[in-house]
């Protein structure tokens, strides 16, 4: 699956963009949007889109500028205008920096729709999507989402670590709300709660080894003191560590 990020200075034309465009159905996944330009900028540097789309006009620079800012950095993504705006000198600006589309407002999903069928048919033939074994993951949790399933496994090769959202946003380059509709949508849960449910199956695990002291099995699951892993074990199973051999 391809990424898209979108950059307007008018919000409702965000929430339009991810409400109303059926992006998965072309092979597509919203990773992310701004109204503000710069904030936009950072956040493409890091997440590095398969296309993004942007406004003619936006605060402090307009869109061609904006284009040209994200190609000086190296970053070759596609580009579809998105503007209020058909004038002659920013059409032609666009298209002299190899634009693929320039779309005029409202946004019509079925105009988006094609532009996005015709930008994955350009993508799928110079960078095909991979789609084999090497994104899949233990249990039951393998999705249609390759970038869900590399964090996934990221999570559970570091889990006994004081890994955080923040951790996995610097690592992958998205940011936290979308890293948690990803959770929220896949899982049906949240990171935290995932993060704990691996960390449990294996306290059980370790608990069964007599051999380990309750204080070394909480450091070893990533839990700064025993008192927090203590009572996060309490909350999940409805007895204490202690008591796990008993139950």
């Amino acid at each position: 699956m391809y990424t898209a990020y979108s950059v307007d200075d008018d919000y409702l034309i965000l929430e339009e963009m991810k409400d109303i465009v059926p992006w998965q159905e072309h092979g597509f996944e919203l990773v992310g949007s701004a109204t503000d330009p710069l904030v936009a900028f950072e956040e493409i540097a890091n997440i590095r889109p398969d296309v993004i789309f942007v406004d003619l006009k936006l605060p402090r620079i307009d869109g061609n500028s904006f284009i040209a800012k994200v190609r000086e950095i190296g970053l070759n993504p596609e580009f579809v205008m998105v503007s209020a705006y058909d004038e002659f000198e920013g059409v032609r600006a666009f298209f002299k920096q190899n634009g693929f589309d320039y779309i005029l407002k409202p946004i019509d999903s079925e105009v988006i729709g094609i532009v996005l069928r015709k930008i994955h048919t350009k993508l799928s033939a110079n960078n095909p999507v991979k789609d084999d074994n090497s994104n899949e993951i233990e249990g039951d949790e393998t999705t249609d989402n390759p970038i869900f399933n590399r964090l996934i496994m990221y999570v559970k090769d570091n889990y006994t670590s004081c890994i955080t959202l923040d951790d996995l946003s610097k690592e992958f380059g998205y940011n936290r709300n979308y890293i948690c509709n990803m959770f929220s949508k896949y899982l049906n849960t949240s990171f935290s709660k995932y993060l704990t449910k691996l960390r449990m199956e294996k306290a059980v695990e370790l608990l069964d080894d007599n051999m380990l002291m309750k204080k070394e099995i909480a450091n070893r699951l990533g839990y700064k003191d025993y008192f927090h892993f203590y009572k996060v074990f309490k909350e999940y199973f409805g007895y204490a560590p202690g008591k796990h051999n008993s139950n």
